[in-house]
């Protein structure tokens, strides 16, 4: 009796918490811009962020959810040669 008690306290925290926890889908989009591979970095991420904005746009996201593009600037940091 405990166990059913449980196992429906937890079926109806899942249901209700749900929709509350998945309300946009993240995708992160790493750029390098300081380092010797900028000039193949820049047009492959221009054409990431043109992709995903265009399946928000027309689509709606990804199955419903809208999609949120974050830009992460990444930095290399080598050491230079004495």
């Amino acid at each position: 009796m405990k166990m059913t008690k449980l196992a429906a306290l937890l079926a109806a925290t899942t249901v209700l918490a749900a929709p509350a926890v998945a309300q946009n889908l993240h995708f992160p989009m790493l750029q390098l811009s300081d380092h010797l591979y900028a000039p193949w970095r820049h047009p492959f991420a221009d054409g990431y962020h043109d992709y995903l904005t265009l399946i928000n746009e027309r689509d709606g996201g990804i199955g419903g959810l809208p999609i949120r593009i974050t830009e992460c600037e990444t930095r290399s940091i080598t050491p230079n040669a004495a």
